[in-house]
């Protein structure tokens, strides 16, 4: 069972038709093994691009909300912010997230 300490939230909201994602960019430790939950009150998509994700499977959604670990072979880096995409509706957000020590 995952704590808070090893879990990072990201909260989905949309409003008037416009996504916003918080905190943007997501920070995780990977010497702490921690994870990223999105969590949104509407169905959604998050996806990182297959050659540009820090966790071994890409694609997230409400039935899926948690990243997992980083992969093993990903290097922390305070400047590297990993691009990904949010979905809810026909609306959609590209925010950042980044993986340190």
């Amino acid at each position: 069972m995952m704590d808070e300490q090893t879990v990072q939230e990201v909260f989905i909201t949309v409003s008037n038709g416009s996504i916003s994602v918080s905190p943007d960019p997501f920070w995780i430790h990977k010497h702490k093994d921690q994870c990223v939950k999105w969590v949104c009150s509407q169905d959604f998509t998050v996806e990182f691009n297959a050659n540009d994700c820090p966790f071994y499977e890409r694609q997230f959604s409400r039935d899926y909300p948690c990243s997992g670990l980083v992969r093993r072979n990903v290097v922390t880096d305070e400047k590297r912010i990993y691009k990904y995409t949010v979905r809810v509706g026909d609306d959609f957000l590209d925010p950042g997230g980044g993986v340190q020590k």
